[in-house]
């Protein structure tokens, strides 16, 4: 009878099959196609970008190089050349769209220090010959770094410059397209520092547009102060250089990788006046982002961080080098800093989503 019963209720509906085991191990399945398997996800960053002038070309190259991978980004940050290096990213990013955001970005970043070499062919400082043949590109002893050394020791250029010149003006104002900045989806921070106060000023991408990052590469001895509603600014590389803070709040769960182009160490201790006053530079504007990388490292929630840094390749380079673009130079920057990122991508890529790693003396 019970058998009887357990089959009427089976065809009625009302009987449950008993459960079946699982096996020990994984199924393996097999078959004549290769096997199904998701896409393991793809690294997230958020870049923090370096000031200073001319050699953020460097950090062109890094970028350059870091658009070739199948990266997924969600902000960046920067200060001064950073800053500018920065939004034509972005812009470019928003440019290419949904199907080539990163070819757009490498596209408008190639456009912009083209033309920045362009508008600086007549500036004052230039290699010889001889220096461009053979690869030397430290020239702060040639007579026009003594002519622009002169000036900023002894002519004020509130003296002799309009209030809103800045010799990358009219450049920026045909290049920033703010709306494009507006819709690329990606976060954007530009550092200035409030001269009246001394405080920091941080610009998002909602606000953006040309005089912000001129204000955010505003060198107080060669320019006017950058007025903006009403405040003043100078360069935001004294005190966010570049900012790393308020990034990491706005991309959680994202490696925050910065793009660092002036040297933390150097070989020897200088001597001469020219090679005191280029690692003094050096050390000053690293302060802001050594302090911050700290902090940073010290919290209980710390972010994931990672460097690519300049120090074997700009290290001998002289202060006013930051000022030079020629051509040849800024390709060369460019090529150093493809070297670096590509150097970086081979030994750490692997660590994004993991873990940090960040090694330079400087923190130790």
């Amino acid at each position: 009878m019970t058998m009887i019963r357990t089959l009427w209720n089976r065809m009625r509906g009302r009987a449950k099959p008993a459960p079946r085991a699982l096996p020990a191990e994984p199924l393996e399945l097999s078959g004549p196609g290769p096997m199904l398997a998701l896409p393991p996800p793809k690294p997230t960053l958020a870049l923090a970008l370096q000031g200073g002038g001319a050699h953020g070309a460097f950090t062109w190259g890094v970028l350059d190089r870091l658009l070739e991978e199948d990266i997924r980004l969600v902000g960046v940050s920067g200060a001064s050349a950073g800053a500018m290096n920065a939004a034509m990213l972005v812009q470019g990013w928003a440019r290419g769209g949904g199907a080539a955001p990163r070819e757009g970005a490498r596209s408008e970043l190639a456009n912009f220090w083209e033309r920045v070499s362009a508008a600086g062919r007549l500036g004052p400082i230039r290699p010889n010959l001889t220096d461009r043949l053979l690869g030397r590109w430290n020239v702060d002893h040639t007579p026009g770094t003594h002519l622009v050394e002169w000036a900023r020791r002894w002519v004020s250029p509130y003296r002799t410059q309009s209030a809103d010149f800045h010799p990358l003006r009219g450049l920026l104002s045909e290049l920033v397209e703010p709306d494009l900045i507006r819709r690329s989806g990606l976060r954007l921070f530009v550092s200035a520092t409030t001269v009246r106060t001394g405080a920091l000023r941080l610009f998002d991408e909602t606000e953006v547009e040309v005089d912000h990052l001129l204000a955010s590469a505003c060198l107080p001895s060669l320019f006017r102060a950058v007025r903006i509603d009403g405040q003043d600014y100078w360069d935001g590389g004294y005190l966010a250089n570049p900012p790393l803070s308020p990034l990491a709040e706005a991309c959680p769960g994202a490696d925050l990788l910065v793009v660092a182009i002036n040297p933390f160490t150097c070989a020897t201790t200088p001597e001469d006046p020219a090679g005191i006053a280029a690692r003094l530079n050096q050390i000053t504007f690293n302060a802001a982002l050594l302090q911050e990388m700290r902090c940073l490292s010290a919290r209980a929630d710390a972010p994931r961080l990672h460097l690519i840094g300049a120090d074997e390749h700009l290290q001998d380079l002289g202060l006013y080098s930051k000022l030079m673009t020629d051509w040849s130079f800024l390709n060369w920057l460019r090529d150093a800093g493809r070297e670096a990122a590509g150097r970086w991508v081979a030994e750490n890529m692997r660590a994004v989503g993991v873990e940090s790693s960040v090694r330079t003396p400087a923190l130790a």
